[in-house]
Parts: C-alpha cells; structure tokens; sequence
C-alpha cells in the first residue's frame, strides 16, 4: 500500500500470539488503496520493510517460494537477530562505516522469530 511505510507502526501480534500480520481491523482501509503487483516467474518486488503489503493464499499443489534480501543504511542497528542468518550480515555494499549509529524515537513490540524459514510457516499456525 503506498505510502504505508510512513504510517504509523501496526502490531503483528494478535490476542497474546505474534502472527507477522496486522489485525483484521486494518484490511479494508488497506484493499481501497492497494496495488497489485504481478510478473511472470522470476520476476522482482522491491519494497520498504514498513509497507503493508499481503498476498493470497497459495491454492496449487506447489509450495510457494520466496527469496528475501534486506539492506539497511550502514548506521542502521538491528534490533532483533535476522531469522535466517547469513555471512552476510552487516556486509556494506556500498559506501564506508560511518563509525556511529543513527537514532529515532519510536515505539514497537519485539516480534517472535519464525521457527521455520519464513512467517508463512508461523501464520498458517493460526
């Protein structure tokens, strides 16, 4: 959804449970505005980290694959271990270390980590 990413920051827990989706509540807002995104396989989306965004239940006998690559400014700290860990964490692929961090006020609940390789896994759990 456009813009999104601006907004403010929706919770992805759920009744005591974190799901990774924000709450019901939010959808019909968010379908008014979205944009869909199609291409033949193999095809790229790129998006901020803080977009809303969705996708439709997977309905053939095929899993559905997903690569994700994040990149974030190099004084940019995480604030939770990746899911997934790569050697590549914390790799600067463009630029230099800038020696400090960069800091904002804002307020978020810590997210679960998946037990598995994606939050498909943790939301087809509930």
């Amino acid at each position: 959804m456009p813009g999104t990413h601006k907004g403010p920051i929706h919770s992805l827990w759920q009744d005591g449970v974190f799901t990774g989706a924000i709450s019901d509540e939010f959808v019909p807002d968010f379908e008014k505005s979205a944009v869909p995104c199609f291409g033949p396989a193999g095809s790229v989306c790129l998006m901020h980290t803080r977009v809303a965004h969705a996708s439709s239940e997977n309905r053939s006998d095929a899993p559905r694959t997903l690569y994700i690559v994040t990149y974030t400014a190099a004084d940019a700290i995480p604030l939770a271990p990746c899911a997934v860990p790569s050697s590549y964490a914390g790799k600067i692929v463009r630029g230099t270390e800038p020696g400090r961090m960069r800091s904002v006020s804002f307020d978020i609940e810590t997210p679960e980590i998946p037990k598995g390789a994606s939050f498909f896994n943790q939301q087809e759990g509930n």
